[in-house]
């Protein structure tokens, strides 16, 4: 399974980000991947479903998911929705850590739900209409938001090795950024390796168990990613594309992308060119 780390960026002026799902319309999928943000999915119409762990969440209006930090997860969206998206940096939460940079919300449903969900509503409809003060009212409910999170789905009894595999997918995440960060250049894992202080046999064997992906398939995925944005804006042809996102050639793109894809990099451009 490829996993990947995804990188939360505040909205500007407010602690936390706020946002509708990029899949609201539909036949959109969202592969494995973990962050070290605390997430929340609020379903107001349509339906979502969830993988994380070995389990499938479906959640329909009024229903919403508390995705942990470091949690790996993957969301489904094959029919249109409005979702709301409320992102959390989790250094807010370090006064209520039950272990080293640690805090877990149950998945499961509570007496609270109707007003926690009423309470993001309300948060994305100020965010909307921007009424006179409106900056002051969302920092308002955020924080009620907050209260409700560490009082009714905190968990306060964690397991150590929850606590264990918690860090290491942080230190996996501070590897996983600097690698975004540098995609066009040399990622060889014994430089890395070097890098962040391991031996290069023991950076694999943590991408392999804590990420679900070998080390090599990491870094050819974080380039494909960033391929694909360069394909659909039309600038660069596949070869420009290969070279500027550190592949060696157009036969080592090609052979990747249609690996992860199911189609050659001409073949998806030659697509998006018609729409």
């Amino acid at each position: 399974m490829n996993y990947s780390h995804e990188l939360i960026v505040p909205e500007e002026g407010f602690p936390f980000k706020l946002f509708l799902f990029e899949g609201k319309d539909g036949n959109y999928y969202r592969d494995r991947h973990w962050h070290r943000s605390v997430e929340i999915f609020a379903v107001c119409g349509g339906e979502l479903e969830f993988h994380i762990d070995d389990r499938l969440w479906h959640l329909t209006p009024g229903e919403f998911m508390i995705v942990n930090s470091n949690e790996i997860h993957a969301i489904d969206s094959p029919i249109p929705n409005e979702t709301v998206v409320l992102q959390i940096p989790l250094k807010l939460f370090e006064n209520y850590f039950t272990g080293e940079q640690f805090i877990w919300f149950t998945h499961e449903p509570g007496r609270r739900d109707e007003r926690f969900m009423e309470l993001v509503r309300d948060l994305y409809q100020t965010y909307t209409e921007k009424p006179c003060g409106y900056d002051m009212k969302m920092k308002s409910i955020f924080y009620y938001i907050m209260y409700y999170l560490v009082k009714d789905y905190r968990l306060t009894e964690v397991d150590q090795e929850s606590v264990r595999r918690n860090r290491n997918m942080t230190r996996l995440s501070a590897i996983t950024s600097y690698m975004k960060e540098n995609y066009t250049e040399d990622l060889s894992l014994e430089k890395m390796a070097g890098i962040f202080g391991y031996s290069p046999a023991y950076l694999s064997r943590m991408f392999r168990k804590y990420a679900g992906i070998s080390f090599k398939d990491h870094v050819q995925s974080i380039r494909l990613g960033f391929a694909v944005k360069d394909l659909e804006s039309g600038k660069y042809s596949v070869t420009e594309t290969a070279i500027r996102n550190g592949f060696p050639g157009s036969r080592a793109f090609a052979r990747a992308f249609r690996k992860k894809y199911g189609m050659l990099p001409r073949e998806y451009k030659k697509e998006k060119d018609k729409k």
